[in-house]
């Protein structure tokens, strides 16, 4: 009797423990895989998902304590998004998991550049000259650093020593080839550039500054192929996008520039410089009242735009409105005291109401900033003819017909005009 009770008792526990397994067994199977998770993090943040990526990873992070791999995609992912303050943490536990990791250190020093606090960036680049003086990508960053404060020379130097120890990086050649373009040296950068373009074609930046680099050239539809072709890989690149209609309005179809304008203006770009290009475009196009209402929107989003305020006054100008224009230059002139053409304006202006000395001390301090101007050493010329200097007048004349003789010889390349 007593073996009959227990046999149930015995059946009912295999029972129970059978239970408990297969849900144990059911509960693993069902819990995420870790390395699947960052798989799937990592095929978001290149398929331009960095956001979506960057949730992924931060509920993977915490139960994976010092796991190197997913700080490091998850601070890449952060960065990708825009997401510079959580991103410089991120990279910052991942170099603490992994300290041998350059990969880890390249990747926090372009998030403190991201974040404006390039002379930190440059400290850890030179630790990591220091330990390595034959690294890859590490004097390529230091380079743009440099290029962006201005340090044009040293910018180049450390691009050298970038292709001594990697001659073939696409990356260092563009930079090298934007450097030869905003030096004016256009040979030099078509040779760089077109380089850059042979080894990676897919390189955005690349095919940019070589379609500014053909349009330099007169090559003008090959340059415009090659903008558009980086626009569509790169469509957020406000300032690609405004050269790119800029050169629609003289070279291609303007109607297609302020299409494109709108089309980004559409997709959520709303710098100011847009604003400025689409009010240039309306001004060309003699629709002044859009001009100016869309001249002004782009001075409320910046009013320290020194450009969006030197257009409005021009869009006055041709209106016929000296009185409202006026103001216009000047602050375009405050904002940026190094711009030539404020000058060129504000002095054709004084001369207009019969102030000829202030006029003569406006025009020369434009052709001291811009001596390639015609129109300034033409302006220039009738104040002093009006001050009675005719032969400082006539040297003025005579320089302005020159310009004007190289001006049609190279078809706007090289020559500045206030326009």
């Amino acid at each position: 009797m007593l073996r009959r009770r227990k046999a149930p008792l015995l059946h009912l526990s295999c029972r129970l423990f059978a239970v408990w397994a297969a849900l144990l067994l059911v509960t693993r199977c069902a819990a995420p895989d870790p390395a699947a998770q960052l798989a799937e993090a990592r095929r978001l943040r290149e398929n331009d998902r960095p956001a979506e990526a960057a949730g992924i990873l931060s509920r993977l992070v915490k139960s994976t304590p010092g796991d190197f791999s997913v700080r490091y995609e998850l601070a890449l992912a952060l960065h990708a998004a825009g997401k510079e303050p959580e991103a410089l943490d991120a990279a910052g536990e991942a170099v603490a998991a992994n300290r041998s990791s350059r990969d880890a250190r390249l990747l926090r020093s372009d998030v403190l550049t991201a974040l404006g606090r390039d002379d930190e960036a440059l400290a850890e680049l030179r630790q990591m000259v220091a330990a390595d003086p034959n690294g890859k990508d590490v004097h390529r960053r230091m380079g743009m650093i440099h290029a962006k404060a201005g340090r044009m020379q040293q910018s180049l130097n450390q691009f050298d020593k970038e292709l001594a120890v990697n001659p073939s990086d696409a990356h260092t050649l563009t930079e090298v080839g934007v450097y030869y373009f905003r030096t004016g040296n256009i040979p030099e950068a078509a040779t760089r550039l077109e380089r850059a373009t042979t080894l990676d074609p897919k390189l955005a930046r690349a095919r940019q500054y070589l379609g500014e680099v053909r349009l330099k050239q007169g090559r003008h539809q090959e340059g415009l192929d090659l903008q558009e072709s980086a626009l569509r890989d790169d469509p957020s690149n406000v300032e690609l996008l405004v050269n790119h209609a800029a050169a629609l309005e003289s070279y291609g179809d303007p109607h297609l520039a302020e299409a494109e304008l709108k089309a980004a203006v559409a997709r959520g770009l709303g710098e100011a410089r847009i604003f400025v290009q689409l009010g240039k475009h309306y001004r060309e196009s003699l629709r002044f009242d859009e001009a100016e209402a869309t001249l002004q929107h782009a001075i409320e989003l910046e009013p320290a735009s020194s450009e969006a305020h030197f257009h409005l006054a021009k869009t006055r100008m041709l209106e016929g409105k000296t009185v409202e224009a006026l103001p216009e230059f000047k602050e375009a002139n405050r904002l940026a005291p190094g711009d030539p053409y404020p000058y060129y304006y504000l002095g054709t202006i004084a001369a207009g109401q019969g102030k000829i000395g202030e006029a003569v001390t406006l025009l020369r301090r434009s052709l001291e900033l811009d001596p390639l101007n015609p129109k300034a050493h033409y302006s220039l010329g009738q104040a002093l003819m009006k001050s009675g200097q005719p032969k400082e007048a006539a040297v003025e004349f005579a320089r302005h017909a020159e310009l004007l003789k190289r001006l049609r010889g190279s078809k706007l390349q090289g020559v500045a005009t206030a326009d």
